[in-house]
């Protein structure tokens, strides 16, 4: 009985996915690997998308067609009573093992297997146009370099370059990392004029730092104000989303800004420096080799999603943290409310740009960015 209630519900809803397939859960096929029905939603029989579980009969459901349900029943499919059971998000350990998945994209022109927690971001940016080197850069083509589909200006040289002596990935390496040396200095093209836009490149006179939040390079769900001052994100998942500064320090000297805290955050937040904008922004930054952060629990994190050393106060509802990057000395600090909590890192990465000011926020979060402000002298004795 039990079964054919099941059946019958699978024919209804599936039905009506074929109408919305964003709406109710990912077709089996996409996946590789994908062994057992752990994840099979129990109305569309697909594979669950955001996964809800029964706590009485174990059953997993999509949460738009658990919510469909409900509408109409008081009991969940299986029969369970709601009043002495409860349809809630599933565990965080089922959670890390559905976001590690393999599935693949949706679009037949790509095809490409990614992790499940990286769908979306990936489909985001998929059927955008992308740079005429994206074999070798990864990235889409910008805005103000549409109409010559390039994503930089060492894309841009590097397209020049190839038209007058061939290919070669080794070429576009040597021309980023002659970029990152002398970012800032203008760069002639080759066979055609450079766009006026700006360099990724932050501004530092007498001690002052400015830049403002990227909307270009961002993760889902983060809202950023109109000044591209202040970001908040509000959302049911855990997972950390991660944005950049719009423009990145290249040069030597002392750059110094200021996170405030937001009152309605419930998460602690990752805040530091990243060396590449070429990564997952719906994870932490500070994840990777190339991130550096402060995690509001009072610790650090680099390299790592899980552990690091202790480091200074908890930060996360109240107070103004302060970070100071040395690119003379290659030292990234902290204070929070004008207490210093002395180097958190020490790094030839830290000495070489462009490095790019970066948050992660977690389910719940924000912040206010200040800039503008004179290093205070306590980061410089």
């Amino acid at each position: 009985d039990r079964r054919q209630r099941q059946m019958c519900l699978r024919d209804r809803y599936q039905r009506r996915v074929h109408g919305d397939q964003q709406q109710y859960g990912y077709a089996k096929e996409r996946f590789t690997g994908l062994i057992g029905e752990t994840f099979d939603c129990s109305i569309c029989y697909n594979v669950v998308r955001d996964p809800k579980e029964c706590h009485g009969c174990g059953s997993m459901f999509c949460s738009s067609c658990i919510e469909d349900w409900l509408k109409k029943r008081k009991e969940c499919p299986t029969r369970c009573d709601l009043s002495k059971t409860k349809i809630e998000r599933i565990s965080k350990a089922l959670m890390r093992i559905y976001n590690d998945l393999d599935i693949k994209c949706q679009y037949e022109s790509c095809g490409k297997v990614v992790k499940l927690c990286d769908l979306e971001e990936h489909e985001k940016k998929c059927q955008l146009p992308k740079c005429i080197n994206f074999d070798v850069c990864q990235n889409i083509s910008k805005p103000e370099y549409s109409n010559m589909r390039v994503c930089d200006l060492s894309c841009l040289l590097h397209k020049n370059i190839k038209n007058v002596f061939g290919d070669g990935e080794k070429e576009l390496q040597q021309i980023k990392d002659f970029m990152k040396q002398y970012m800032g200095q203008p760069i002639p093209a080759i066979g055609g004029n450079l766009p006026s836009s700006n360099l990724a490149r932050a501004s530092i006179s007498n001690g002052i730092t400015e830049f403002k939040w990227d909307t270009n390079n961002i993760g889902t769900g983060i809202i950023v104000s109109q000044d591209k001052k202040h970001v908040f994100l509000k959302e049911t998942l855990y997972m950390f989303r991660t944005v950049i500064g719009d423009l990145g320090f290249a040069q030597p000297g002392v750059y110094y800004w200021e996170i405030i805290a937001d009152s309605q955050t419930e998460n602690e937040l990752k805040i530091g420096v990243t060396t590449r904008r070429d990564f997952n922004f719906n994870s932490a930054f500070c994840d990777y080799e190339h991130g550096f952060a402060y995690y509001g629990l009072g610790q650090l994190r680099h390299n790592s999603n899980a552990s690091g050393p202790q480091y200074g106060k908890k930060f996360k509802k109240n107070g103004v943290l302060g970070v100071c990057l040395d690119m003379n000395k290659g030292t990234l600090s902290f204070a929070l409310d004008n207490e210093y909590f002395g180097v958190a890192y020490s790094s030839e990465s830290l000495k070489v740009g462009p490095i790019y000011p970066a948050i992660s926020l977690l389910h719940c979060a924000g912040c206010t960015l200040r800039t503008g402000t004179a290093v205070p002298q306590y980061f410089t004795r």
